[in-house]
């Protein structure tokens, strides 16, 4: 098997190669990096869709789509995530491996992609007035459509109070109350800016020719650079003084409960920070772990129950549905599986099983086009550059005192508990 290359085309851009013979199809995906901003969090976020929309040589939905058919059907597609304290902005194009067809589409296949990105459709200087106003309302019913689910918009009420103060605390959607101040110019303007200076990582994932995809990329891709702003890394310490405790009631029939805890550890030391990604999943990862077995099954305290762990700030949270009733209870035992792991109570059963978990997740990730091109580029972001192959080695080496030393500062930080008010 080849190795992943990545290659420094000058100006803030990086191109990784991630040769893979296995997929009929070949992915090209660009990342833009923007440090997570109050001020321009929610342009961010509407920009993939509207960057999608049209461009100058297919301003039109129907063109565009007309010319994705005519590079035998590629895919494109566009949206904004935040990782850490960063919001990355992502554009990606799926095609047909060339040796399935009779020509060569990889070089129009790029071009079509610079053409979406570096030549957007723009009117009197600024994006079309009608994709933005359609975008606006879009965005405007994502936000506001979270608070369906109950469970994501506790983790996201949760982490907004945790982090207040902190970049990690904004909401990489945006906020409804700045939607109607953006304009088509100033959308515009802001994703020149954005082009300019912003780190770029681009990522080719599939079967192909090394020396011809690098002469294809690096001429492809028309960027207008200057200077390129830095990202810096988001501090993973911090001691807690005093646990905050946030109650909020709605109409609901069942309680949402979230914990929020500081883990103080750099995730630049890697098997440090596995053997707290082990530890977590021994913790709540699935049916096997302390949590699911003791409070969920033994005491029957709650419908669900999980943990999970956010890299780039080392913190984890424990989410669960529970009754209101069982609000006192449910968080002493929690706290008292915590301090068992903590302690050293793990069982060979319930290491053994979150080792073959998470390895088995691991192993998925390149099973599919586009999983291994967002690993390595987490990878990139993070300034790790682990393999899948090392990772697994490093889970696989994790004890029972590793997770032990991983979890020594580990420091709760906040309770979130979202309930029924009646009941409260």
């Amino acid at each position: 098997m080849k190795n992943n290359k990545t290659i420094n085309l000058g100006k803030g851009i990086n191109l990784t190669l991630i040769p893979e013979e296995k997929f009929k199809t070949n992915l090209v995906s660009i990342y833009i990096q923007r440090l997570l901003n109050r001020d321009e969090v929610t342009m961010n976020a509407l920009l993939p869709s509207v960057i999608k929309s049209g461009s100058e040589k297919y301003p039109s939905a129907r063109e565009m789509s007309q010319h994705q058919d005519d590079l035998y059907g590629v895919s494109i597609g566009a949206d904004s995530s935040k990782r850490g304290e960063t919001q990355v902005i992502t554009f990606k194009i799926i095609s047909t491996d060339e040796k399935y067809l009779d020509e060569k589409i990889f070089k129009p296949v790029v071009e079509f992609l610079d053409e979406v990105v570096n030549h957007p459709l723009v009117i009197d200087s600024g994006f079309k007035e009608e994709y933005v106003r359609i975008e606006k309302e879009n965005l405007k019913n994502r936000i506001e459509s979270i608070i369906n689910d109950k469970g994501r918009y506790a983790i996201e009420r949760a982490r907004e109070e945790m982090f207040k103060g902190e970049r990690y605390g904004i909401s990489d959607l945006g906020y409804v109350e700045d939607i109607d101040k953006i304009t088509a110019k100033g959308l515009y303007e802001h994703y020149m800016e954005i082009m300019k200076t912003s780190p770029i990582d681009i990522v080719v994932e599939g079967n192909f020719d090394e020396d011809e995809i690098v002469k294809i990329i690096s001429n492809g891709f028309n960027f207008h650079r200057e200077n390129i702003i830095e990202i810096p890394r988001a501090d993973f310490n911090k001691d807690v003084d005093e646990v905050k405790v946030i109650n909020e009631y709605m109409d609901i029939t069942q309680g949402k409960l979230v914990m929020g805890f500081r883990c103080n550890i750099d995730y630049k030391d890697e098997y440090k920070y596995y053997s707290l990604f082990v530890g977590s999943n021994v913790l709540g990862g699935g049916p096997h772990s302390k949590l699911f077995v003791n409070v969920r099954e033994k005491e029957s305290l709650c419908y669900y129950i999980y943990s999970s762990l956010e890299k780039y700030k080392t913190s984890m949270f424990i989410a669960s549905g529970i009754e209101s009733e069982n609000y006192d209870k449910t968080i002493k035992l929690i706290k008292e599986q915590l301090e068992y792991l903590k302690e050293g109570q793990i069982s060979e059963e319930e290491l053994l099983n979150s080792k073959s978990a998470l390895i088995s997740s691991l192993k998925t990730i390149k099973d599919s086009i586009g999983g291994a091109s967002d690993f390595y580029f987490s990878q990139t972001m993070g300034q790790t550059n682990s393999t899948v192959e090392k990772i697994i080695e490093m889970i696989d080496k994790v004890t029972v005192k590793d997770i032990v030393d991983a979890f020594k500062n580990i420091q709760l930080d906040t309770i979130y508990f979202l309930s029924n008010n009646k009941e409260a």
